[in-house]
This record gives structure tokens, C-alpha cells and sequence, in this order.
């Protein structure tokens, strides 16, 4: 009967370090997939931005500023904290047709699973478009 009441403590105690690495594994996978939700929102805002700047040329009748892309790019990244997102755009050599307009998102991605680091990841994208008007 000792026998049997040793094996039960090694069980559980097998289970609990089983149920504390599958947890870790399944915390894991979540925050890839935030992750890259994170940079598909990033990607696709550097895209709608720089399409919004590329139609929006000085000869449109409505040019496009700093802050007009910016603010069509955090339509975008809804789903973010717009406070983390940072949005650069330049234009190369001006906003005249045949010029190019770039677009850069960056999002500062604090992770859940490792809270020992005070530094956040940044993800972020360029996206280049030559101006059409």
C-alpha cells in the first residue's frame, strides 16, 4: 500500500510539469500569432498609406501631408495601440508626378509571454509608390 501512494505524488507531480510546459508551449504559439498579426497590420497600413500619398501628388488638387498619411495609416492599425505606431513618409526629391513617396510603419510589439525585458520588438515595413497626380 506504501508502494501505491508513492506512485500517485510522482503522478502528479509528472502532470504538473507536463500542464506547466504545454501551457508555455500554447502561451508561445499565441504570441507568434500575435506577433505576426502585428506585422500584417504594419505591412498593410504602410501599403493604404503610401497608395493614399502616391493619388494625393501636388497636381491632385489636394496634396497630401505628413500628417494626411499618417492619420490614413492609423486607420489601418486599428487594432494596435496607435500610441506605439510610428509613421515616417519621404519623398524623393518632392510630391510632383514621376517623384517617389515611401512610407515606413513602425510598431513597438510588447510581448505577454516574456515580461522580464523592459525593451519592446519593433516590427515594422517600408512601402514605396511613384506618384501618379
Amino acid at each position: 500500500m506504501a508502494c501505491s501512494g508513492r506512485r500517485r505524488g510522482s503522478t502528479l507531480v509528472e502532470s504538473a510539469v507536463v500542464a506547466a510546459v504545454f501551457l508555455m508551449l500554447l502561451v508561445g504559439i499565441m504570441e507568434f500569432g500575435r506577433l505576426g498579426f502585428a506585422y500584417n497590420e504594419v505591412s498593410f497600413a504602410a501599403q493604404r498609406a503610401v497608395r493614399y500619398a502616391a493619388v494625393r501628388g501636388s497636381t491632385s488638387g489636394h496634396a497630401a501631408s505628413a500628417a494626411d498619411v499618417q492619420a490614413a495609416a492609423l486607420v489601418y492599425t486599428g487594432a494596435l495601440d496607435n500610441s506605439m505606431v510610428t509613421v515616417t513618409t519621404t519623398w524623393t526629391p518632392d510630391n510632383h508626378p514621376g517623384s517617389t513617396v515611401q512610407v515606413k510603419v513602425a510598431y513597438n510589439f510588447a510581448t505577454v509571454l516574456v515580461p522580464l525585458s523592459a525593451s519592446t520588438l519593433t516590427v515594422q515595413t517600408t512601402a514605396r509608390d511613384v506618384i501618379a497626380q
